[in-house]
């Protein structure tokens, strides 16, 4: 058994429990050494996931990828994703400068329940076993139910049930998006492990590569049960995505959550769903493209158009952000239903793009959140003159989610498109209704870099934000253009994470 293949994943189950501990004594209870360890075991299961890139299996070399009977799959594609995890878990731990305060007594669990859920959504993307595919999606899910809760101002921990304070707009709100977010996961989580059921008992086995040899071997495997089956899967990773019309919870989830969870929860949940998908849909059940690729190509164009066009009438720079990152979701999973190795390379580059455009949007909210207060359109009006840093930095960020060259957002638009082009006039359509949605989000994108600098009074004096802010938003700015004019170094990477994966498909 390979145990080091999981090495990545145990560092940071291991970090978690550490800081669970170290929560119990007061002397270690302080937000910088919790968030100090946290990114200290962060940083370890990269460098471990890097040393075990050499060591996975290949088509040169290929090994058995297989581990625990085949419950988990140990190949680049997994670790690709480790890695993006990971580099996402930074997001939360440096914006956490106010999630939680200083004196909010469960600092501990924070960490911990964020740590837990970069662990599941890491085996999450090794799954090889509809089982591993659930107890991984539940980890990380039940994780982020209670994270979102997790608001800066909910408490101290000492308020009693009689206490005669009344709760903050801020506080219902969080309290809000956790409950919703638990009853329509715990829903949706339902619907997905009765269509596991259902392929289970169709198939005989639950293990992805087996269902689908059997599927293809078997033409009496292809049942009734199977069908819907895959239907009730998809319905409950459609969840996770937020495809229309399974959305209606993100808007208030997003909004009420603490901005650090909300931004590295709409980047990661769907770099794990999309994994997830890969896996299932390309392992276990390519012999029924002909159903699910309809299916997925209606429901991607209709989440765009919904996305782009609730976006539209939103006055919370949040709310926004959520809408858009449902837009996103539609433009990401729009090659899927090609069935080919270059669909799955343009979602990966698109998903690397997406990452530090839209978690530097992010980090541009709480910034702004923690000068005025507020996260609505006229926090920000004259913020451009007032905070220059945050106005360029912010402009950079909404030209790339538009998808205007030159910037990282361009290049994933186009190799989105470029998949569809390939493969073949059936799909041209779907890259004019793509283009017409690009164009719809340059109205809501470009209003904010409007109100930074056109509206508002111009104020003589300059403020910076604090240098840890200061140097997230660089971190993530600066590769959102650079990767908009040199891309080449993480499309090689890109492709070879995908070579083992698409050749033993």
């Amino acid at each position: 058994m390979n145990w080091a293949a999981i090495g990545p994943e145990l560092i940071i189950m291991m970090t978690a429990f550490f800081i669970l501990l170290a929560g119990l004594k007061k002397g270690m209870n302080k937000l910088s050494f919790l968030s100090g360890v946290s990114l200290v075991g962060i940083i370890a299961a990269l460098l471990f996931t890097l040393t075990l890139w050499g060591e996975a299996p290949t088509i040169e070399n290929p090994g058995n990828p297989g581990m625990f009977s085949g419950a988990l799959i140990y190949d680049r594609f997994s670790l690709a994703f480790n890695l993006l995890f990971l580099l996402m878990a930074l997001f939360p731990i440096f914006g956490s400068a106010r999630y939680p305060e200083e004196n909010h007594e469960n600092k501990a669990e924070y960490f911990t329940l964020l740590l837990m859920a970069v662990a599941g959504m890491m085996f999450l993307a090794k799954s090889g076993n509809l089982i591993t595919v659930f107890i991984s999606l539940e980890l990380f899910s039940i994780a982020l139910y209670i994270l979102c809760g997790f608001s800066a101002k909910h408490g101290t921990g000492k308020e009693g049930p009689n206490t005669s304070a009344e709760l903050s707009w801020e506080t219902l709100a969080s309290q809000e998006s956790t409950v919703k977010y638990l009853l329509t996961g715990a829903f949706a989580s339902a619907i997905l492990v009765y269509g596991m059921a259902l392929i289970y008992a169709g198939s005989g086995t639950t293990e992805l590569k087996m269902i689908g040899q059997l599927i293809h071997e078997n033409p009496y495997t292809k049942n009734t049960l199977v069908y819907i089956g895959m239907g009730l899967m998809f319905c409950g990773l459609a969840f996770k995505i937020s495809l229309v019309p399974f959305h209606s919870w993100t808007p208030d989830v997003y909004q009420g959550a603490p901005t650090p969870i909300t931004g590295f929860m709409s980047v990661a949940t769907k770099a794990a769903a999309f994994a997830v998908i890969a896996r299932v849909f390309f392992t276990a059940l390519p012999e029924l493209e002909k159903v699910w690729m309809p299916i997925l190509f209606g429901m991607s164009v209709l989440t765009m158009l919904v996305g782009n066009t609730a976006a539209i009438f939103q006055d919370d720079l949040k709310r926004m952000l959520a809408y858009s990152s449902i837009a996103h979701a539609g433009y990401m999973l729009l090659a899927m239903p090609v069935m080919s190795g270059d669909s799955i390379y343009a979602i990966m580059i698109y998903l690397v793009m997406y990452l530090f455009m839209n978690l530097g949007a992010f980090f541009v909210v709480i910034t702004v959140k923690n000068k005025t207060g507020g996260e609505t359109f006229d926090d920000y009006k004259g913020l451009g003159w007032e905070m220059p840093l945050i106005g360029v930095v912010m402009t950079i960020f909404m030209v790339s989610l538009t998808g205007l060259p030159p910037s990282a957002g361009f290049v994933g638009k186009f190799y989105i498109f470029a998949s569809l082009i390939k493969g073949g006039n059936q799909f041209y359509w779907l890259v004019v209704v793509g283009g017409i949605n690009s164009v719809i989000s340059l109205y809501y994108y470009f209003r904010v870099v409007k109100v930074m600098f056109l509206e508002g009074e111009r104020k003589d004096t300059i403020l910076q934000p604090p240098t840890v802010m200061a140097g997230m938003l660089l971190a993530t700015a600066i590769p959102t253009v650079i990767l908009g004019i040199y891309w080449t170094p993480v499309a090689d990477w890109i492709q070879n994470s995908l070579t083992f994966f698409i050749q033993t498909l």
